[in-house]
């Protein structure tokens, strides 16, 4: 289990709904020195999460799990890893001889964050990585408790094509990874597939939820990036901003620049809560889902800290 820091905005004054929104940003495979909090090296460009942390809260001592799909079934089911999921198995997993657990992700039978904000009368909404079930009309964000969702179930697929390539997954499975993996929420997302890079339609989906919001209504948000995770992409404007970046093999070029983009679309969404007039009655989360991977092909870094994503 890695420490990971988690950056808290509380800033409630004028009050727009009786009870705070909500957003809660989750980075994928962020490490701890990937952030100017935490570094001085020029690589690391985050003047976005560096401005929510000077006004808000650092939980230095924040605890997760050592790959995702345990940690997002955590973070969903309020439980520890231990009691819902420790496995990073495929998706398609299935043991018939267990209904209720025996599918990857969240057992059908444990209640969710959601659908406790939704009884709480919040409006709930979803944008990226799902990686907590996808077997059955339950096992999805929607039949957690998220009315609204734009993503993938997987562990990761290809920014730009939104298919499966073993770049992404690190594993072929029985389709051959032959499929293409973003919903929209009840169905595939085929007329969005493959037409901009996939943080660019993320955030743009999470930007609409905002903007499309009614502010006396409690609002949810949980905005799962993509980024920082393999493979790794990213438009070729941010990959030239850090051509100072050089090694053989060349990650740490992409994931810094990858950082950046993350940081810039943080800021784009926080930008959106202010024109909304909801910010100031808004708590913010941002927090990883697990260690920085420093193994190859990914690029983190998590100095002081020892070891990085799958190491205990």
């Amino acid at each position: 289990m890695l420490l990971r820091a988690a950056l808290i905005t509380t800033l409630l004054g004028s009050v727009t709904a009786d009870k705070p929104h909500i957003m809660l940003m989750l980075a994928d495979d962020f490490g701890w020195t990937n952030i100017g909090l935490h570094t001085q090296d020029q690589e690391v460009q985050t003047p976005n999460m560096n401005s929510l942390a000077a006004s808000g809260v650092e939980l230095d001592r924040h605890y997760a799990y050592k790959f995702c799909s345990p940690t997002r079934c955590s973070l969903q089911s309020g439980r520890y890893p231990v009691n819902v999921n420790v496995l990073n198995v495929e998706p398609t997993v299935h043991n018939p001889s267990d209904p209720v657990g025996g599918y990857a992700g969240i057992p059908v039978n444990m209640t969710t964050i959601a659908w406790k904000m939704r009884s709480a009368g919040y409006r709930t909404y979803m944008t990226g990585k799902w990686d907590a079930g996808m077997a059955t009309p339950t096992h999805t964000p929607m039949g957690r408790g998220y009315e609204q969702w734009l993503g993938y179930y997987h562990h990761a697929n290809d920014y730009w094509t939104e298919g499966i390539p073993i770049t992404a997954t690190g594993t072929v499975d029985v389709c051959g990874n032959a499929y293409t993996d973003l919903w929209s929420t009840n169905g595939p997302a085929n007329t969005l597939n493959g037409t901009a890079y996939e943080e660019e339609l993320f955030t743009n989906h999470s930007l609409a939820m905002i903007k499309n919001h009614d502010p006396s209504e409690p609002m949810f948000l949980f905005h799962a990036f993509h980024l920082v995770h393999t493979p790794l992409e990213v438009p070729q404007s941010y990959l030239d901003a850090f051509d100072f970046i050089h090694g053989s093999p060349d990650q740490r070029r992409p994931y810094a620049a990858m950082v950046k983009y993350l940081d810039d679309a943080l800021g784009m969404l926080v930008e959106a809560v202010k024109d909304k007039g909801m910010w100031e009655n808004t708590l913010m989360v941002f927090v990883s889902d697990n260690g920085g991977p420093i193994y190859f092909p990914a690029g983190a870094n998590n100095y002081p800290l020892k070891g990085g994503k799958m190491s205990d």
